[in-house]
């Protein structure tokens, strides 16, 4: 008899992908063997392939299972177990996180045909999986997904000038800061220069963009300017000069605009880069 498994198969292979973290998450950088897999920027490390192998094998013994195909959701099971044991090799830092006995004996359970202990067993190795997951995998992408501003230069457009990620960030954040200040003090002919000197900023700020989104730049026809420093920003600050030229600066005009660059450059860009870089220095201040 074909075993009825559809609902529970379906089950596994939804849930794998899945991830929940502990409320007393604490993050630590990944062991340096791990970085050799990663070696090559913008291409899929050994490691990920590693694990979409072990994904892929462990979702194919269900799906021979209900297919009645014993033999060969044998021969998935000794798949997966061949590719979560070289995953414990290829880190040896991470090899206590792996139960091997539980996932040999699922191996075993299938090899007889038993499904209710294999579904039993698949819990098991499940909780190995997640485990891991919950305790290494933030701190795999912060450090191989999102590089060190550290390592990355600026050419200040105001002065010319080479300077450090930070030191232009604070650079473009007190230009921004300026319009509204000289504004509020109704001091125009500042605000309007403030205006300038943050618009060559934030377009020099696109060239950030570029070190690290290479592909999206050079590639799509939507690039990553288009999101935080793309047109409808620049266009922004021309619809304030266009108040200050008509000789009588609009109050609202002024705060819908100012609040659009806020909320849709700097608030959404920061919401997104800045917990990554807050780990990265935090380790970088390590003992």
């Amino acid at each position: 008899m074909k075993p009825k498994f559809p609902l529970v198969a379906g089950f596994i292979l939804l849930f794998l992908p899945c991830i929940a973290f502990s409320a007393n998450l604490s993050i630590q950088p990944p062991p340096p063997s791990l970085d050799k897999f990663y070696a090559k920027r913008g291409e899929t490390s050994e490691w990920i392939k590693q694990m979409h192998q072990i994904n892929k094998t462990f979702g194919a013994i269900f799906i021979d299972i209900d297919r009645g195909d014993w033999e060969k959701a044998l021969q998935s099971a000794k798949d997966f177990g061949s590719a979560y044991r070289k995953a414990s090799e290829m880190v040896p830092e991470w090899k206590d996180l792996f139960d091997f006995k539980a996932s040999e004996s699922f191996i075993a359970s299938v090899q007889s045909k038993n499904i209710e202990l294999s579904i039993q067993l698949y819990t098991e190795v499940e909780k190995s999986c997640s485990q891991c997951h919950q305790k290494n995998n933030i701190s795999v992408w912060t450090r191989y997904h999102w590089p060190s501003t550290k390592t990355i230069k600026v050419l200040d457009p105001i002065d010319e000038k080479e300077v450090n990620y930070d030191q232009f960030m604070n650079r473009l954040s007190t230009s921004f800061r300026n319009i509204s200040i000289y504004f509020d003090q109704q001091k125009y002919n500042e605000s309007w220069k403030a205006i300038d000197v943050f618009s060559n900023r934030l377009k020099g700020l696109r060239s950030v963009c570029s070190k690290c989104h290479v592909t999206e730049w050079t590639k799509n026809s939507t690039t990553i300017k288009d999101f935080f420093v793309g047109n409808d920003m620049i266009d922004a600050l021309q619809k304030i000069k266009q108040i200050f030229a008509s000789g009588e600066p609009d109050a609202k005009i002024f705060k819908k605009n100012i609040e659009y660059i806020s909320k849709l450059s700097c608030k959404m860009c920061h919401l997104i880069h800045q917990p990554s870089a807050i780990i990265l220095r935090t380790w970088d201040k390590r003992p």
